[in-house]
């Protein structure tokens, strides 16, 4: 080989490692991130990393290839949905806006190596995009380096799911390369309020359903319900809403809204929460429910925060009141509803020369509406009682003698914790038997023409302090009832309180036989169906 023909090999080897040299890439981008367990699919500001850490988010590691030359190039990171948080200084409608929220803005953290001194974030709103600028280094660069970026937030509303984002370089890169194109930040999404029923938690009093009575007593002053989490991370301190360890404004707070609550009538409210092994501490911004001021909201204390492990539930004791003016008068119920609260935009599309941008007019974050329940906590019945007569017979000379009392008059008085003196009609239903079963019911409504035996008023009511007597044979026949003899069961209305009865079986000459009249909770507050419900005593 010839001197000339050497120096020209040398020469194209040169020029192959220098041209090799220049499209080798020599640093490569990894993304980590540290994703949320659950987010709340109404939450218009869903963290995208584990909540409560305090630098939590995605790690963007560089690894080095080879000492080379970097063009400055940008990173961009493409969410699902729009970006409802910005960083510390952020250009919008021409002017620099607040960081959104301000203790837990878009930020770089823990920058090191060939990442040292990395700006700002950028946020693009147009396409739901954070772009970072990773550095150049024209003369060469012989580092590795890695750094988080932190306090993302999206708008959860309508997702489902685990969520992710996608990773891109600009044009100009060419010696970064990029591994890693896609990643999950949200395992999940799901209801904040997974349930809210009458109960209470384990070792809790579960107080049922209240009892108001239609003549302003109040038989049941105690209800009680459960609110229980979608999942474990749902319910979370304004603290736990943060990746900063600064508390931003709000957690996971409750707003139960109580509908139905009559003048007159005030519920008072005692809340705790927690899981099966661990108390967790809630407030309530106002204890006292009344008609004009309906609401009350449950927040999440820092001191005893809740699990972001363990389901989480909030107990809610109330107890009921009336004065003597109270607006009972007619059947109804007291029912309560619960949404995430406070309720707000995700988006502020009011800024001149710019739309899609966060805001924090509401507090943050903020939750879109999505009410749970109705749940009935005060039942406002009929102030009357039901007697339940198990045998009466009109057969043959064989008769009963019926006789109910009103014994809302008594000598206790009102301070001595005696009855509303009321009167009330009574309501007759039969149910007949037959030889080969069950007969066709009928009924008997006392009033004004229909009113036999004693002890009955002209109207058709039993004045209190009265005692009514009458003869089935009396009965029957102003019944819609049909004719003939008559052996089964009586189930007896009296629209008053405190009503007490006798029935006696007999041949009116040498035979009789008296039948328990037995006295049931208000079928309407406490269902004969429930079998831990209406109990049929004779004291009551």
């Amino acid at each position: 080989m010839t001197f000339k023909s050497k120096m020209m090999a040398v020469l194209t080897m040169l020029v192959f490692f220098a041209m090799a040299s220049s499209s080798f890439a020599q640093v490569s981008l990894t993304l980590i991130p540290d994703p949320s367990a659950g987010e709340i699919q109404t939450n218009n500001n869903a963290q995208t990393a584990s909540p409560g850490v305090s630098g939590a988010g995605i790690l963007v590691s560089g690894s080095l290839i080879a000492n080379s030359p970097l063009t400055t190039t940008t990173l961009r990171i493409t969410y699902p949905s729009p970006i409802t948080s910005s960083p510390s200084s952020f250009t919008a409608g021409g002017g620099i806006a607040a960081s959104i929220p301000a203790q837990d803005p878009i930020r770089i953290e823990g920058a090191t190596g060939v990442f040292t001194g990395i700006g700002v974030p950028t946020l693009n709103t147009t396409n739901s995009r954070i772009e970072i600028t990773l550095p150049g280094f024209p003369g060469g660069n012989n580092q590795s380096g890695s750094f988080r970026l932190v306090g993302v937030r999206i708008d959860a509303n309508g997702k489902t799911g685990a969520q992710t984002v996608s990773a891109s370089l600009d044009s100009s890169a060419n010696n970064y390369i990029l591994t890693t194109t896609s990643a999950t930040i949200i395992n999940s999404i799901g209801p904040g309020i997974g349930s809210m029923t009458i109960g209470a938690r384990a070792g809790g009093t579960n107080n049922a359903t209240a009892t108001i009575f239609t003549n302003r007593s109040i038989p049941d002053t105690a209800a009680s319900i459960i609110i229980t989490e979608g999942f474990a991370s749902a319910f979370r301190t304004a603290t736990q809403s943060s990746n900063s360890g600064a508390a931003v404004t709000n957690g996971t707070n409750i707003r139960l809204t109580f509908n139905g609550v009559p003048a007159g009538v005030t519920l008072t409210l005692s809340a705790n929460a927690g899981t099966a092994t661990a108390t967790t501490g809630v407030t309530l911004s106002s204890t006292s429910i009344t008609q004009s001021a309906n609401t009350t909201t449950v927040t999440f204390s820092g001191g005893n925060a809740p699990s972001l492990n363990n389901v989480d539930s909030v107990e809610l004791q109330i107890t009921v009141a009336a004065n003597t003016t109270a607006a009972v008068t007619s059947a109804g119920s007291i029912s309560v509803t619960a949404t995430l609260a406070p309720i707000g935009d995700a988006l502020n599309n009011t800024v001149a020369g710019a739309t899609g941008l966060p805001t924090a007019a509401n507090g943050y974050p903020t939750f879109v509406q999505a009410d749970v329940g109705p749940v009935t906590v005060v039942n406002i019945v009929p102030a009357s009682t039901t007697l339940l007569i198990p045998l009466a017979e009109k057969v043959g000379v064989f008769d009963t003698g019926i006789s109910i009392a009103n014994t809302t008059a008594d000598p206790f008085g009102s301070t001595g914790g005696g009855a509303i003196a009321a009167a009330g009609t009574l309501r007759f239903d039969f149910f007949p038997s037959t030889a080969t079963g069950a007969g066709t019911a009928c009924f008997l409504q006392t009033s004004a023409t229909s009113r036999p035996g004693v002890g009955i008023a002209s109207d058709g009511t039993v004045p209190a302090g009265a005692t009514y007597l009458a003869l089935l044979s009396q009965l029957l026949p102003l019944s819609n009832c049909a004719a003939g003899d008559f052996f089964g069961y009586i189930f007896v209305t009296a629209n008053f309180l405190n009503a007490h009865g006798q029935a006696t079986i007999s041949d009116f000459r040498t035979y009789s036989l008296a039948t328990n009249v037995l006295v049931l909770p208000p079928p309407s507050a406490s269902p004969r169906g429930n079998p831990s419900g209406s109990v049929e005593n004779l004291s009551f």
